[in-house]
C-alpha cells in the first residue's frame, strides 16, 4: 500500500487550523484520548503536542515513516500498521489527520477488499472507509477532524458515508477550501470537517465556510477561518452562514445557503431532460465539409449535426459539429466497406479505437453511447436547450435551438413540452436559478455540473402568467437579437415576484 499510494504532507498552517476546530471543553482537557490516523511524518502531532495534549495516539503503515515519527516523537504512543485492518482496544475522544485520496481501481488488490469490507462497494475511494471507521472508534460525544476531497457530498457511492454520519451525530463545521492549492503536486477539491458523535437536537446547524479566492496563501486561510468561526462573520477570505443539519432527504449536500421554493413545480413535469451521445473517439467521427462532399448518398445517410458545449452562448447557440454517426445499421467490418469513403477514415484509428470502452455487444467502429438516440431523434423537430454539462462561465449558459441538432456526450438537452420555450430558457439563465441549483448540489469544484438527476428535481416557482409572459419576452428578445443587455431585467423580475 505505501509502495503505491504517496505520502502528501499537510501544510502546517492547516493542520493548526484543524486542531483549532477542537472543542474548548476538550482543549481544557489535556489528556482526552487523541488518535492521528495516519501519521506521516508527525505534522498533526507535533501540532497537538504544542498544544500541551498528552494522551496522543497514532497509526502509520509505512515502517519509514513510523520509525521517523518514534524517533521524533517518543512521547507518541505509535502503532506501525494499516487503519483499516487494524483492531483498537479502545474508542477515542478526538481522531484527526488527513487520510490518503485514491479510487478503489488504483489500489493494489489487497487493500481493495478491506475497502469494500468497510463501504460496501468497489466504487469508492479509500478515504471514504477511513471516515467510517474513524467514526465507529469515536466516544459518544467523539470528534473527528478530516481534510479529504468534496467528492463525498454528492458521489452516489458515498452515500454510506453520508448515512452514517446523520445517524451517529452532526457536521458542526465545514470549511469548503474548493480547488485551493492546499497538497504539494495536488489539486483536489479539499474541504476540512468537523463532525461530533452525538444525538441531534431538531434544528441544529452547521457553521459553513466558502473559500472566495482560490489562491489564497495558507497562512491567511488559517488566520480568517479562525476568525470568521470566532466571529460567525463572513470577512475578506471567507463567506460564513449556518444552516441546519443535513437529512436523509438530502441526497447531494452542498455548501451553499439553501434557496427554498415553496409553490413549485418540477422541471421533469414540463420538460423531458436527457444526457448526450458519446461518440468515445472524436478524432474518428468527426467529419470535415471536405470530407462530406466525398461522401456518396448512401454515405451521407450517417451524417448528423450536434452541439457541443463550445456551442453553447448563453440563450443562443452559435456553429455545431459533423459527425458520422455508426450505429447498428452497420454490423461487421465487411459490411462497413460497403461505405469505402466512411471505412477508409475510420480505419486509420481502428487500433486506437478497438481497445477504448465500450459495450460487448459494440464493433470497434461504433459509438460508445447512443444515449436516449431514439427519443432524441423522435424530438429532433422541436426547440432545445442544451447546456454543457461542466461549466466554469461566471453566467449560465442555456442555450436554444430550434434547429434539427442532436446533443453531444459534453451538453445536457432540455426540450420543453408544455411551458413556453423561451420562459424556461430565461428562468434557467437567471442568477436565482444559478444559486437555487448551487444550494442542491450543483458544484464540482470551481465548476457546476448540470446532471440529468438534479436538473430533473429542480424547483420553478409558480410564477403567475404575466411573470412568465415577460420572462418570455425578455428571453425571447435575447435570444433574437443575441443581446444580453435585458438579463438583468429577467434577473429583476424573478427577484421582485419571489421576495
Amino acid at each position: 500500500m505505501n509502495d503505491t499510494i504517496a505520502f502528501v504532507q499537510t501544510p502546517e498552517n492547516i493542520v493548526n487550523l484543524m486542531v483549532s476546530l477542537i472543542s474548548e471543553n476538550k482543549k481544557s482537557q489535556k489528556s482526552i484520548s487523541i488518535l492521528d490516523s495516519g501519521c506521516g511524518k508527525g505534522i498533526f502531532l507535533k501540532s497537538l503536542l504544542h498544544s500541551n495534549f498528552t494522551n496522543i495516539e497514532g497509526i502509520e503503515l509505512s515502517k519509514e515513516l513510523y520509525e521517523y515519527c518514534q524517533k521524533n516523537f517518543p512521547e507518541v504512543n505509535l502503532y506501525n500498521d494499516d487503519y483499516l485492518e487494524w483492531m483498537s482496544l479502545k474508542e477515542y475522544d478526538l481522531i484527526i489527520g488527513n487520510p490518503p485520496y485514491t479510487h478503489y481501481n488504483s489500489l493494489p488488490k489487497s487493500i481493495r477488499s478491506k475497502v469494500v469490507q468497510i463501504v460496501g462497494n468497489k466504487e469508492s475511494d479509500i478515504y471514504y472507509a477511513f471516515i467510517l471507521k474513524s467514526i465507529d472508534l469515536l466516544k459518544e460525544g467523539g470528534e473527528l477532524i478530516y481534510i479529504v476531497p468534496y467528492s463525498f457530498f454528492f458521489n452516489t457511492y458515498a452515500k454510506v458515508i453520508r448515512d452514517k454520519i446523520v445517524n451517529n451525530g452532526i457536521l458542526e463545521i465545514i470549511i469548503d477550501l474548493d480547488e485551493t492549492r492546499i497538497f504539494e503536486g495536488e489539486n483536489p477539491e479539499t474541504l476540512i470537517f468537523k463532525f461530533t458523535k452525538k444525538s441531534v437536537k431538531p434544528h441544529q446547524k452547521i457553521r459553513i465556510l466558502r473559500i472566495k479566492d482560490r489562491k489564497t496563501k495558507h497562512g491567511a486561510i488559517y488566520k480568517k477561518a479562525v476568525e470568521a468561526l470566532s466571529n460567525k462573520l463572513e470577512n475578506d477570505v471567507f463567506t460564513y452562514y449556518e444552516r441546519n443539519m443535513f437529512n436523509h432527504e438530502n441526497e447531494i449536500w452542498t455548501t451553499y445557503p439553501e434557496k427554498l421554493i415553496s409553490d413549485f413545480f418540477l422541471l421533469k413535469d414540463t420538460c423531458w431532460i436527457g444526457v448526450g451521445l458519446v461518440s468515445g473517439y472524436e478524432q474518428a467521427f468527426t467529419i470535415t465539409e471536405e470530407e462530406i462532399l466525398k461522401l456518396n448518398e448512401n454515405e451521407k445517410e450517417f451524417l448528423v449535426k450536434a452541439i457541443k458545449s463550445k456551442h453553447c452562448r448563453g440563450f443562443w447557440t452559435e456553429g455545431f459539429e459533423n459527425y458520422l454517426l455508426i450505429d447498428k445499421r452497420i454490423n461487421s467490418e465487411k459490411e462497413l466497406k460497403n461505405f469505402p469513403n466512411i471505412y477508409d477514415k475510420l480505419f486509420s484509428f481502428k487500433e486506437s479505437m478497438a481497445v477504448r470502452y465500450f459495450p460487448a455487444s459494440n464493433k470497434w467502429f461504433h459509438w460508445q453511447a447512443l444515449r436516449n438516440y431514439v427519443k432524441l431523434k423522435s424530438l429532433l423537430a422541436q426547440p432545445k436547450i442544451f447546456v454543457p454539462s461542466l461549466d466554469r462561465s461566471i453566467q449560465n449558459r442555456f442555450s436554444l435551438t430550434t434547429e434539427p441538432l442532436l446533443p453531444s456526450g459534453d451538453v445536457l438537452t432540455i426540450i420543453p413540452q408544455q411551458k413556453d420555450p423561451f420562459f424556461i430558457l430565461g428562468y434557467l439563465n437567471s442568477q436565482f436559478f444559478r444559486e437555487y441549483y448551487l444550494s442542491e448540489g450543483g458544484r464540482r469544484g470551481h465548476r457546476i455540473s448540470y446532471t440529468q438527476r438534479i436538473m430533473s428535481n429542480v424547483k420553478i416557482p409558480n410564477f403567475n402568467q404575466e411573470t412568465e409572459d415577460s420572462i418570455s419576452k425578455l428571453s425571447k428578445s435575447i435570444f433574437e437579437n443575441k443581446d444580453y443587455s435585458k438579463r438583468k431585467e429577467i434577473d429583476e423580475i424573478i427577484s421582485a415576484s419571489i421576495n
